[in-house]
This record gives C-alpha cells, structure tokens and sequence, in this order.
C-alpha cells in the first residue's frame, strides 16, 4: 500500500500535466496525492492562488484520467465538463469541494417568474448549508408568523449545515430538533441543553411516528417551517403528515432527475439506493405530492439541493404565480456531475 501511494505521488505523466497549469508542479503533485493531510496553497500558472486539500482527491483523479469528465483549472477554480453533454459545465472551489453557486436557473429566460429572480438575489446562508436562511428569511417577509415555531430533521449538531440555527439563535424562534445520530446528537443536546424553548429528540424519522413525534413534542398544529433532510424516506414522510400543516416545507430532491420525470425511490430500495442517483424523489414527484396536500412549489435552491413549498393559504401574499418544475429545476451543484456517476460516490 506505501509503494502504491509513492507510485502516485512520484508520477511523470502526471507532473507533466501539472505542469501546464501550476509554477511548482512538484507540490502540485504531492497536493493531488492526497498523500499528507494538510492544505495546500498552489500557484497558477496565471498568477491565481489555488487551495486544495485531501478531499479533493476525486477531482484530481478526473484531471487526469477524464474518464467521467473534464477537469481543467479555470483561474483558482476547478472546471468541471461534465462528459454528458447535456449538463452544462460548473466550478468548484477547492478544499472540500465547495460549491462556487451560479447565479440563475438553468432554464431562466425572459418567462421566469419574478419571484424566482428575487428568491434567487434573497439566497443567503449565515448557518445552512448553501441558500436557505436567506430564501426562508425572504418568503417570512411577506408572510405572517403566528408561533415562530421550527421544526428540522436532521438536526445535525444543531449548528453545523444547519436550517434552525439561524431562526433559534437570531430570531429567537421555538424548536423541535429530531437527530438520529447518537454522536451528532450529543452535540445537539450540550448546545440546548439549558434551552427552554427547544425540544430535541434522538430518534429516527419514519412514516409510522411522524405525526405521533410531533404530538408528543407539543409542536403547534399549523407551525412556521418544516426541513426534511434525512437522505432518505424524505417523500414518504412528508406524505405521511397529515395532522400538521407548517407554512413552508422545505425538503431535498434528486436534482439528478430532470423536470419533466416522475420518480420517487421504491421504499424497499431506500437503503440501497442511498447516497447515489437513484435516491430520494424527483422535483416533478415532489410537485405533485405537494399539490395533493395543498402546497404549491415556491422555489427550488441555485445549489440544486432544496425545495421549497407553500401552503395554498399564504399565496395571498404574493403576486399571483404560477411555478412549475421546469422553472426551478438546477442540476446538481454539489459532488462531481459525470455523466450520471461521479467518482466522489453519490452517483450524480
């Protein structure tokens, strides 16, 4: 296994090739190694500071094989050209591969709603992971709160990715934090422990205890803000709440599946289809779940990760909309897009 790491650090066709890109192209390669786990800070041939770290390994792999897509070095950005020709190009930062956010919708054109335009100018994360404070932050202007009440599942550590943190720490807002993970729900429990208006549980979400969880947390009927985010029987879930009514839902789809397909993961095949490109649902699934609960689609994340509905009640407080999934539909911005597989695993 030694000889094997020192073979891909000690690599000429690979110093070769980053040799066109960076001035050091020795610490270029140990640094696509992955074989230290440390940080590193290349130079580019153009003058760009360029950061990169072991987590990076998947994309340096892709840089010089291509065999999933291409990856050059655009500035201090990696590019990735997707070999599926139908997914456009995107960048990411180096050092845990951080997304670098495009700034519209695939399909924008001069007939996108106008609210999709302001709701993507409103995304910004002061605790979650990519837009979702600021997406919530803005639709809450324009709606009534009546409880102030959250409700997220997975919690996480409460802080980390988090789409509660910033309504419980800045907005001083109620909460119901449900965490399946015992070590990540420690966290959790330290961080609120001497909080009183905060519940948190470590148990495991299904379509049996939903509603039965909700209830025995006091959680109001017709609360502010539902976040599903357990990366698995997310659309089974929330087809099973059927005794609370929050205003917003926000929940993660399969950004891999195009608009115009249905496709909701077969719930025997929840398991083994975790973590790759047939999890989860499809946005157009996810539309016409909502619509059978009286939700309407209100935006779907730059990042390709989240959507967000609303329940039918509130869209008083909007200009009359029309969102189809067509409008906010992103491919995935997160891992590597390669023609449907993606050496980082998640299969997308």
């Amino acid at each position: 296994m030694r000889l094997e790491k020192l073979y891909n650090v000690f690599s000429l066709i690979k110093y070769k090739k980053l040799k066109q890109d960076f001035h050091f192209p020795l610490v270029a390669l140990f640094a696509a190694s992955g074989f230290l786990k440390i940080k590193w800070h290349l130079k580019t041939k153009d003058g760009y500071s360029f950061y990169v770290n072991r987590g990076d390994v998947p994309i340096w792999d892709e840089y010089f094989s291509s065999k999933n897509c291409k990856v050059i070095i655009d500035k201090n950005l990696f590019c990735i050209i997707p070999n599926n020709k139908t997914i456009e190009k995107y960048h990411l930062e180096g050092t845990e591969n951080t997304i670098v956010k495009p700034s519209k919708h695939y399909y924008n054109s001069s007939n996108t709603p106008g609210l999709i335009l302001e709701l993507e100018r409103a995304e910004k994360s002061y605790f979650s992971q990519h837009g979702e404070d600021g997406v919530l932050e803005y639709i809450f202007s324009r709606i009534p709160t009546e409880h102030n009440y959250i409700v997220e599942f997975g919690a996480y550590d409460g802080i980390c990715m988090s789409n509660s943190r910033y309504w419980i720490k800045e907005k001083n807002w109620s909460a119901y934090l449900i965490e399946a993970d015992k070590r990540f729900f420690k966290r959790l429990e330290k961080l609120y422990q001497s909080t009183s208006h905060i519940t948190y549980e470590n148990a495991i979400v299904d379509e049996d205890n939903i509603n039965l969880l909700f209830k025995s947390a006091g959680v109001p009927e017709n609360f502010e803000i539902l976040s599903i985010d357990i990366d698995s029987i997310d659309y089974y879930v929330w087809e099973a709440l059927v005794d609370f009514t929050p205003k917003i839902v926000m929940i993660e789809y399969n950004s891999s599946i195009l608009p115009d397909e249905e496709y909701i993961v077969p719930r025997d095949k929840v398991a083994e289809f975790a973590g790759t490109h047939k999890e989860n649902a499809s946005v157009l699934s996810y539309y016409n779940l909502a619509i059978s609960k009286n939700y309407r689609l209100i935006y779907g994340e730059l990042s390709g990760a989240n959507l967000f509905f609303i329940h039918e009640s509130y869209l008083k407080y909007f200009e009359p909309f029309k969102i189809i999934p067509k409008d906010v539909y992103q491919p995935p911005q997160f891992g590597l897009i390669a023609g449907g597989y993606a050496p980082n695993g998640r299969g997308y």
